[in-house]
C-alpha cells in the first residue's frame, strides 16, 4: 500500500511539473498547441534577389523570374501546402547590385515586394523575437552598398535624406524579421541585428541563425563598413548554438550568404554530389546540432548533404539568382526533442511559360506599374536650365565647358586642391553634352552614364561611378598635363579644376607646358596634392582610368565619395540660374593661353 501510495504521488507531482512548465513554455508565445505528432515545417528559400523586379531573366533557355512570376509560385506553394507552417527565407542580396529601376528608388520596390508576402504576424521592430512572422531575412554583402545608416533607414523605415519618388511615402521599411550573428558593432562588439530567431509550431521549436560572407571586408567600400566588424562565419554560428539547447531547441537552420555550386539536377536532394566553394569548410565546422544550410552569394545551384563537425549531414540548398528559382525545403521535427528528424529539398525553377508563372500575381504587378511612374518622374525632373548648349569638345586653348563645370563639382565634392575629368568613352568620362534650356535627370546621366560594361558582366546591374579623392604629386600633375600631346594623342579630353597651365604647341611633346599654378600658386613638383577624380582614374592608369590617370601604387589612400551624377547635381543646383556659360557666370579655371 505504501510503495503503490508512494507512485501515486510521484505521479501528480510530475503532472503538476509538466503542466507547469507548459505554462511558462507558453507565456513567450501566443497561439501555442501542442502536437504529438511529427511537425511538417516548409521554407522556401529565395537568394540573391537584387531588385530584379522586372522579367527579364531566364534559366535553362526559359524565360523566369520577375516579381509578379515569384510571387505567383510562393503564393501557389504556400496555399497548396500542407505544412504546419511555412516559411519564406532570404538569404541576403536582396538588394543592392539591382537593375536601374530599383536602384534608382533605392530598393525600397524589392523590400516592398517581399513585404506583400508576409503574414499578419510580422512587426519589423519584434525582430529577433519569439514571433510567427513567416519572413526570416539576412543582410548580404550587397546590403552595405550604402552604408550602415542607409541600411537601418532600408530595414526599420522612414524617409531619411533621401531625395526620391516613395512608392509608400513614408516608406514604411521590411516588414522581415532580420538576423545576423556575424555582424558587430566596433566599439562594443555587440551584434548589430539579433543573431537567431525562435519559431514554435505546434509545440515545436526551432531557430534560424543568420551569417554573411567575411569576404564583405574586402568586397566593400571601406567608408560603408567602417562600423563595424565581421567575424568568422561559423565561429559566430556556433556560438549562439548553446544558448539555442539551452531552450531544448535542436532543430537549427542557419540562413547563410555564402556558397558553392555543384552540377545541378531536378529533384529532391542527393547524398554523394560534388559540392565545391567555401560553403563547404563552413558547414564542415558547424556545430552537430546544425540541420540546414541555406546558401547564397555565388549564384549557382546546390542541393546536397554535407556533414558538419559532428559527422551528421547537413542540408545545403542555393537556387541561382535574381528570382528565377527558389529552394524548397521540407522537414520534419519531433515535437518531443524538438530534433529534425527528415529534410530534403528540390531546387524549383520559376518559369513565366507554365503554371503558376502564366498568371502573374496582380499586387506585384501593380508595383510595377507603380515603379515605371517613380522611376519617369525622377528621370524628367528638372535639375537646373541653362542658356545654351554645354559642350564636352574643348576649345582652341583646350579647355571645355561642360568638363570644367564637372571637375568643379568633383573638386566641392571632394574638398579636393584639384580635380581631374576627362571627356570620352572611358567609365566615369564624359559621354554627352547638355543641352539648351531645361536641364533633367536624365539629361546628366547622359553626360555621365552608369557603367553598362559592369552592368553587363554582372547581370545587369546599375553601377554608377563615384566621385573619389586621392594623392597626387606636383610632378605627377605635369606628367598628366603633358600626356594630352603623346603619341599616340588620348582618345580622351582632359579638364581640370583649380589648376591653370599654359602650353606652347611649337614645343615638342613633353615639353609643352610651360607654366602650372595650383589654385593660383606655381606648382611645386615635390609637393603633395589632393585630387578628386572618378574612382577608375583614382586606381591609376593600369586600373581602367585611361592614360591620363595618376599612376598607382598600393601605397595610395583612395577615399571614395557620392556619386559622379549626385555631386554634379548638388553642384549646379547651388549655382545661379539659369546657367550661363557664355557669359562664364561659372567658374572656369582657363587651362592653355
Amino acid at each position: 500500500m505504501t510503495l503503490s501510495h508512494n507512485i501515486k504521488r510521484n505521479i501528480l507531482i510530475c503532472l503538476v511539473i509538466v503542466a507547469l512548465a507548459a505554462v511558462s513554455f507558453s507565456a513567450g508565445c501566443q497561439n501555442t498547441h501542442y502536437s504529438s505528432n511529427p511537425i511538417n515545417v516548409s521554407i522556401l528559400a529565395v537568394n540573391d534577389f537584387h531588385g530584379h523586379l522586372y522579367p527579364e531573366q531566364e534559366l535553362n533557355c526559359r524565360p523566369a523570374g520577375s516579381a509578379p512570376i515569384l510571387a505567383s509560385y510562393l503564393n501557389s506553394a504556400m496555399d497548396s501546402s500542407d505544412a504546419d507552417y511555412t516559411v519564406i527565407a532570404l538569404t541576403g542580396d536582396t538588394i543592392g547590385a539591382s537593375p536601374v529601376e530599383s536602384a534608382l528608388l533605392q530598393d525600397e520596390p524589392a523590400i516592398e515586394f517581399f513585404n506583400s508576402l508576409v503574414n499578419n504576424e510580422c512587426n519589423p521592430r519584434d525582430s529577433g523575437k519569439c514571433t510567427k512572422c513567416n519572413l526570416i531575412s539576412i543582410p548580404g554583402n550587397h546590403e552595405f552598398n550604402d552604408g550602415m545608416d542607409e541600411l537601418m533607414r532600408i530595414i526599420y523605415g522612414g524617409n531619411g535624406d533621401t531625395k526620391i519618388q516613395h512608392i509608400t511615402n513614408p516608406y514604411p521599411g521590411a516588414m522581415a524579421d532580420y538576423i545576423c550573428a556575424n555582424v558587430v558593432w566596433k566599439d562594443n562588439k555587440t551584434p548589430v541585428f539579433p543573431p537567431y530567431t525562435i519559431r514554435e509550431i505546434n509545440g515545436a521549436k526551432m531557430a534560424f541563425i543568420g551569417a554573411v560572407t567575411t569576404e564583405t571586408t574586402i568586397l566593400e567600400l571601406p567608408q560603408n563598413i567602417e562600423e563595424i566588424s565581421f567575424i568568422n562565419e561559423s565561429e559566430a554560428i556556433n556560438s549562439y548554438v548553446p544558448e539555442i539547447q539551452e531552450q531544448g531547441i535542436h532543430a537549427i537552420v542557419v540562413l547563410l550568404h555564402n556558397g558553392g555550386n555543384q552540377e545541378a539536377y531536378s529533384g529532391p536532394t542527393r547524398k554523394g554530389c560534388n559540392v565545391t566553394g567555401p560553403v563547404t569548410g563552413i558547414v564542415s565546422e558547424l556545430d552537430e546540432d546544425v540541420d540546414v544550410v541555406l546558401a547564397a552569394h555565388t549564384h549557382d545551384f546546390i542541393n546536397a548533404y554535407l556533414p558538419n563537425a559532428g559527422g551528421k549531414d547537413v542540408l545545403v540548398a542555393e537556387a541561382y539568382a535574381y528570382g528565377a528559382a527558389y529552394a524548397d525545403v521540407e522537414l520534419l521535427i519531433d515535437p518531443h526533442s524538438n530534433e529534425i528528424i527528415r529534410k530534403s529539398a528540390v531546387i524549383v525553377p520559376v518559369y513565366a511559360d507554365q503554371s503558376p508563372g502564366t498568371s502573374p500575381d496582380p499586387a506585384a504587378e501593380k508595383l510595377l506599374s507603380e515603379m515605371n511612374i517613380a522611376v519617369s518622374k525622377l528621370r524628367s525632373e528638372v535639375i537646373a536650365t541653362s542658356e545654351a548648349n554645354i559642350s564636352r569638345i574643348p576649345d582652341v586653348s583646350g579647355e571645355s565647358a561642360l568638363g570644367s563645370l564637372v571637375a568643379d563639382s568633383q573638386r566641392a565634392a571632394m574638398k579636393t586642391d584639384i580635380a581631374l575629368v576627362t571627356a570620352g568613352t572611358l567609365p566615369g568620362s564624359i559621354q554627352a553634352d547638355l543641352p539648351k534650356g531645361n536641364i533633367t535627370w536624365e539629361d546628366l546621366e547622359a553626360v555621365l552614364p552608369a557603367d553598362a560594361s559592369i552592368a553587363a558582366e554582372y547581370g545587369g546591374w546599375y553601377s554608377r561611378p563615384h566621385v573619389a579623392s586621392r594623392e597626387i604629386t606636383g610632378e605627377q600633375i605635369k606628367t598628366i598635363l603633358e600626356r594630352q600631346w603623346q603619341e599616340p594623342l588620348p582618345e580622351e579630353y582632359l579638364s581640370v579644376s583649380g589648376i591653370t597651365y599654359a602650353w606652347d604647341p611649337s614645343l615638342p611633346a613633353g615639353s609643352k607646358v610651360t607654366e602650372v599654378l595650383i589654385n593660383g600658386v606655381p606648382l611645386d613638383e615635390d609637393a603633395i596634392y589632393t585630387a578628386a577624380m572618378n574612382y577608375y582614374m583614382a586606381y591609376g592608369n593600369a586600373m581602367g582610368g585611361g592614360v591620363l590617370a595618376p599612376p598607382w601604387d598600393w601605397e595610395v589612400n583612395v577615399n571614395v565619395g557620392p556619386a559622379d551624377i549626385d555631386a554634379l547635381i548638388n553642384y549646379i543646383q547651388g549655382l545661379p540660374q539659369p546657367l550661363d556659360m557664355i557669359n562664364n557666370e561659372i567658374s572656369v579655371p582657363a587651362c592653355g593661353v
